[in-house]
């Protein structure tokens, strides 16, 4: 048996397949490299080969090429014998993630292979396989209800910022990684200056107003890796990842003048009064904690307000 037909008997296809099948095989297809990144099957087109895969990986993605892969493949695995059983397109894509080697086999070798074992089995192979098709798009459609669902309930309806419980999921995990990067881990407590007044002179709804405007600052004034959310009522926490002290510092300068002078209107259009707001920081260290960083913080945003209010403590 030469190397290809051993790589052959090494796939799920043909396992324990004799030696006469493999040799029929070889005689009408070589092997195919394939880069990354190729598009090898897709649901725009039909498809006439299963492929086997000799070595390398391929990522299954069900809606687009750009969506996230719902499966990996590796060696000794084929990919298009539903569609070539099925005698549809293929309904997914399957694309390269590394180079790949492949063996293609065209439709006509495997189903004169199949008829020539039993009608039945060929019928078994046809019903199975459109089963596997819809099961596979109710699982896509069922994960992608449930991201949705996981999404909503890590956001705040109001500021559309995350949320509590996205906070006290992301704070632990961003906190141990920072700490064993040994990198500074930053957070700025944030606290509207005179809320409660602000609600009774203009009402709840314009109270909303002016948290909604400060989640507004709050998504322009962070950069890309930062995260913002909503602590409690008027407080919000932004996490800053790799940030030393100084750095933070300016951010929360920055963001405190923008709060500063941040228009601020009712649902119909018509001008409010602005706000600003007091701000602590805190930097973590080696023995922090989620609960001692955010104690530190409220210390300092305790200080903002207790000397003036609409500044920054550290």
């Amino acid at each position: 048996m030469n190397s290809i037909a051993s790589k052959l008997a090494d796939t799920e296809l043909f396992r324990n397949a004799p030696e006469s099948t493999l040799l029929q095989v070889l005689e009408h297809a070589d092997p195919m490299e394939i880069a990354p990144g190729t598009i090898l099957l897709s649901p725009e087109r039909e498809n006439h080969h299963i492929y086997l895969l000799l070595s390398g990986t391929f990522a299954i993605h069900f809606d687009s090429p750009d969506s996230p892969a719902i499966r990996e493949l590796h060696k000794g695995v084929s990919v298009g014998e539903m569609s070539i059983i099925d005698d549809r397109p293929p309904s997914a894509y399957v694309i390269a993630k590394e180079h790949c080697s492949v063996f293609p086999i065209h439709r006509d070798i495997i189903q004169n292979m199949v008829a020539d074992i039993n009608p039945v089995a060929s019928n078994l192979l046809r019903m199975l396989t459109q089963w596997m098709k819809a099961n596979t798009q109710r699982i896509v459609q069922d994960q992608g209800r449930i991201s949705e669902l996981t999404s909503h309930a890590n956001v705040d309806g109001l500021t559309g910022l995350f949320n509590r419980r996205w906070l006290n999921s992301a704070l632990p995990r961003l906190l141990l990684q920072s700490q064993q990067e040994k990198l500074p881990l930053s957070i700025l407590l944030v606290d509207v200056d005179h809320f409660k007044k602000y609600n009774d002179t203009q009402g709840h709804q314009g109270g909303d107003r002016a948290l909604i405007a400060l989640g507004e600052v709050l998504r322009v004034g962070a950069r890309v890796h930062d995260f913002p959310a909503r602590y409690g009522g008027e407080e919000f926490l932004i996490l800053l990842q790799n940030t030393p002290v100084e750095g933070a510092l300016a951010i929360a300068e920055r963001i405190r003048r923008a709060a500063e002078v941040k228009s601020i209107a009712s649902s119909e259009g018509a001008p409010l009064p602005g706000i600003t707001i007091s701000i602590g920081l805190a930097a973590s260290d080696a023995d922090s904690t989620p609960e001692s960083l955010i104690e530190a913080a409220d210390a300092q945003l305790y200080r903002a307000k207790k000397e003036g209010r609409n500044r920054v403590c550290y």
